[in-house]
């Protein structure tokens, strides 16, 4: 069995989102998780970029690496502090999280997988237009209530924790 340069490619890039995901679980410090949980953003747009699917490898840098790593960084910066001004994360890594976490994860490679092998490339690499239309046309109710939801969310964390300083 011979690899494409596209697989290699993509196994290279799968790997950097491994040791990624690796550096979230296991690291305490708040800047080094950002850095690995950008790097396993940045690396899911790799793959889509490698798979064809380019709208969805903008859309993951700018709304998730530009958009959700930043708001992260923000809540963990103005929530999670030490007396020393310092952001504090806790972690616990026990038997029963690793359990849990197995279990979700071949949970969900058995009911995805049959539907991930019936998928049509075809209808993926179909472009923007298709994808504006059904995002722009009949979901844009849903579209635009999923960010006022958000933006209400980003409001309420910011008044909660401003309440708290006076």
């Amino acid at each position: 069995m011979s690899l494409h340069p596209a697989g290699i490619l993509a196994l290279a890039i799968a790997a950097i989102a491994l040791v990624g995901a690796v550096v979230v679980v296991m690291t305490r410090d708040v800047m080094r998780l950002m850095l690995g949980l950008g790097a396993v953003l940045l690396s899911v747009a790799g793959l889509f970029a490698v798979a064809g699917a380019s709208f969805l490898a903008v859309a993951e840098v700018f709304v998730y690496v530009g958009g959700v790593l930043v708001l992260f960084l923000f809540a963990i910066m103005l929530v999670h502090r030490s007396d020393g001004d310092v952001p504090v994360l806790e972690s616990r890594h026990d038997l029963l999280s690793v359990v849990v976490v197995l279990g979700a994860f071949f949970m969900l490679v058995a009911t995805l997988g049959p539907a991930a092998r019936a998928l049509d490339l075809a209808a993926i690499k179909a472009g923007t237009k298709a994808l504006a239309d059904v995002l722009l046309g009949s979901m844009l109710v849903q579209f635009e209530a999923a960010g006022v939801l958000l933006l209400a969310a980003l409001v309420a964390v910011v008044s909660i924790l401003g309440g708290e300083r006076r």
